[in-house]
């Protein structure tokens, strides 16, 4: 991977295109101080969906543009050389459980939000097929934080035949919504439901304990929402 930044090969881009920051920010639909930023490399974490934006508005290559490799930066973005089959776009849904009625959790597209979009390749390097299970959800509250924020999304697979791995982040719903947590089986049987962030207690669910709750997914991906990108 190059050394270089993403605000480097933007920076690049620009002087090789005669292009301003000002026609980049025009093009791409970000704010003037949103493209600043991110070539300042002010903004660390971001959204792929900006990053396609800014790809397509400078006519580079996508993966160059985030890795400073595959196939040199003069390539056409999605659209002409990249196929829109070589990404995969996560929609937003709400999720609701009621133990006492619902056998099976119930999932809403929520139309109205972000789309989450993925190369497939990102895909490919953990083992996942294809998109077809996985779902974006919105996290409200702090228990996971500083890893995941309050109003970060989350792209959650929802294979059914999910297995738990001890310490890694899932999601589960249960009457009072959607929880986001790192999940641990002990020994003896049960679930421990442990938060990232420290002022949050260890919980323990006994078997009959998980029967008021549905585990809908090994959580692959978390995205912030930043200002101006």
């Amino acid at each position: 991977m190059s050394t270089a930044s993403i605000g480097d090969r933007i920076k690049k881009a620009l002087y090789e295109k005669h292009m301003t920051g000002f026609e980049l920010a025009s093009k791409a639909a970000i704010s003037e101080g949103g493209i600043s930023q991110i070539v300042n490399g002010k903004i660390k974490n971001l959204k792929i969906d900006t990053l396609i934006k800014i790809s397509q508005a400078l006519n580079v290559n996508l993966m160059w543009l985030i890795t400073g490799e595959d196939n040199g930066m003069i390539v056409s973005a999605l659209g002409e050389n990249q196929s829109n089959d070589s990404y995969y776009q996560i929609p937003r849904f709400e999720v609701t459980f009621n133990p006492k009625k619902d056998g099976e959790p119930h999932y809403t597209e929520y139309k109205y939000d972000r789309i989450t979009t993925f190369h497939k390749s990102y895909f490919e390097k953990y083992g996942i097929a294809s998109s077809k299970y996985c779902k974006s959800f919105k996290v409200l509250g702090d228990s996971m934080e500083p890893l995941i924020r309050n109003g970060d999304y989350v792209v959650v697979d929802c294979d059914p035949d999910v297995k738990i791995v001890d310490g890694d982040i899932y999601a589960f719903v249960d009457e009072k919504g959607l929880h986001v947590k790192r999940l641990i089986a002990p020994l003896r049987g049960g679930l421990i439901i442990r938060s990232e962030n420290k002022s949050y207690e260890d919980e323990f669910l006994s078997k009959q304990d998980l029967k008021n709750i549905c585990i809908i997914g090994h959580v692959i991906d978390r995205a912030g929402s930043l200002v101006g990108a």
